[in-house]
């Protein structure tokens, strides 16, 4: 099995945050502090069991990194990986998602041999967004699942999947290949390089990939940001009671009473 991980990172939370809001100073604290999100290492982890069950399976993994320099490409390297590679995310930030999505669709459908799992954090670096996964899972044409605590290798072949489903867990079945959402449990949580790793790491050179072009869709940028306005509520809150189909009706009732348009 051919497994790529995508890992983008977050801003250090110890330190604080910059002065002043704008869009070229968004991304500053996460290239001076970065660090894997609890969701990259709940991920990355994964991938790590999967090979510790199977020694053939082979670990790629591509980070959203601001530089060639950026620490979290040699922490991510001590794992002893098959292949760690970047991409800028300058030219590929997190909030577009139609944008990386295609990008990253395209650079996977490149990759010999090719994935058949892809693994990645349910946020992907983009502030509780988490849009990134189910569209690069549209762009790919692959199946998709949210929330996953938990990956094996299925005796017949595909995997078997542990899902967080509202307050219950599942298992399911899915045959690939499969993008998977990951979200963090105790199960997952990242073990600690071997300090042999970490030193080799050290050594070791990266680069930023060219990620193929998304067309039209990464042509949108960010100009500026400022903060946002509370909103003031002008109309009662309902509470709907009951179970969902009570839920449901109610929630009809109030809609059609307020005479907007459908």
């Amino acid at each position: 099995m051919n497994v790529l991980v995508l890992l983008a990172g977050i801003a250090d939370p110890k330190w604080p945050l910059p002065a002043s809001l704008a869009a070229a100073t968004l991304d500053t604290p996460r290239a001076a502090y970065p660090l894997l999100s609890p969701f990259d290492e709940a991920a990355l982890e994964l991938a790590l069991k999967l090979r510790d069950a199977d020694a053939t399976v082979r670990i790629s993994a591509l980070v959203a990194a601001a530089s060639a320099q950026d620490p979290l490409l040699r922490h991510v390297a001590s794992f002893r990986l098959d292949q760690v590679c970047a991409f800028d995310t300058a030219r590929w930030p997190a909030w577009n998602s139609a944008g990386l999505a295609s990008a990253l669709a395209g650079h996977a459908q490149t990759l010999t041999p090719a994935p058949d799992l892809v693994l990645m954090g349910r946020e992907f670096g983009d502030l509780d967004d988490g849009s990134l996964p189910p569209t690069l899972a549209g762009a790919l044409s692959w199946a998709f699942s949210s929330l996953v605590l938990d990956v094996e290798a299925g005796a017949g072949g595909g995997l078997q999947l542990l899902r967080q489903q509202g307050a219950a867990q599942e298992r399911l079945r899915q045959d690939l290949p499969v993008l998977a959402a990951v979200t963090n449990h105790a199960r997952n949580r990242l073990r600690h390089p071997l300090l042999k790793n970490v030193m080799a790491a050290r050594k070791m050179g990266f680069e930023l990939l060219a990620l193929p072009d998304a067309g039209a869709a990464a042509a949108v940028r960010l100009t500026s940001a400022t903060v946002a306005e509370a909103l003031v509520r002008t109309t009662a809150c309902h509470m709907l009671a009951g179970d969902p189909p009570a839920q449901a009706r109610a929630l009809a009732a109030l809609l059609l009473d307020s005479g907007e348009p459908a």
